[in-house]
């Protein structure tokens, strides 16, 4: 994450969760006990060994910008449960947003501005159908049925994806009607228009993130100032 005349760039993080039973052993050792006691609770093995995977590599991921240990991050919940970092007691000026799909996970961070990420494996038991009229625009919902069957999953996850990393961004949770984020079907990745208690469509960037054919994924944030992104890996342990 650079800084440049106020201007930021976005740092976004791909990871993979398959991790080894010894690499499960060391992130479960970096999580604090509430997160800890959450990981035994579910149902599916693979579930909670995916759970304990992507809690943990956030912590080593916000650990790169905190200067501290990963295990002694806090963090603290805003309204509608987006998570703030706490440390001693104090909120820090580092804002992030994670999301995670299937063995895949994605944490965006930039300084105090509100970022939204989204990714979303594509999956044969979702209801596009049923999903796409109730949750698209009009016109996003007329270009939906023109495109040929074999594109429909890629348009879907792309338009849906932009959707929830903008509810993300906002920090307001399911109670944003979605149908009102409108973003372009053709062309560059652009709102078009959004609920106007948040402004304009074009005081927010949106991005396209490209992680190949079977993975739709999207990047909120404030326009004004918006210096790009970049595209980050931990380092193999």
């Amino acid at each position: 994450m650079s800084i440049n005349d106020e201007c930021m760039a976005i740092d976004v993080w791909f990871e993979q969760l398959t991790v080894t039973d010894e690499e499960y052993r060391y992130y479960w050792s970096l999580l604090d006990k509430v997160e800890q006691d959450k990981s035994v609770r579910f149902v599916q093995t693979m579930h909670g060994r995916r759970y304990v995977a992507s809690h943990g590599k956030l912590r080593l991921i916000l650990a790169e910008y905190l200067d501290m240990p990963p295990e002694k991050i806090g963090y603290a919940e805003q309204a509608f449960g987006k998570p703030v970092i706490i440390v001693n007691g104090l909120e820090q000026g580092i804002e992030f947003n994670f999301s995670h799909s299937g063995d895949n996970m994605l944490v965006a961070v930039g300084l105090d501005t509100n970022i939204g990420v989204d990714i979303e494996v594509w999956n044969d038991r979702v209801d596009t159908i049923s999903v796409t009229n109730l949750c698209f625009a009009e016109a996003e919902r007329h270009f939906f049925w023109g495109v040929p069957k074999s594109g429909k999953d890629e348009f879907f996850y792309r338009l849906w994806t932009r959707k929830e990393s903008f509810v993300k961004a906002v920090g307001v949770g399911l109670g944003l009607d979605v149908s009102k984020v409108i973003s372009s079907v053709i062309g560059a990745a652009r709102f078009l228009s959004v609920p106007e208690e948040y402004g304009s469509a074009g005081d927010w960037a949106l991005v396209d993130l490209d992680f190949g054919r079977g993975i739709g994924a999207a990047l909120t944030v404030p326009a004004k100032c918006y210096a790009g992104f970049e595209l980050r890996r931990l380092n193999p342990r």
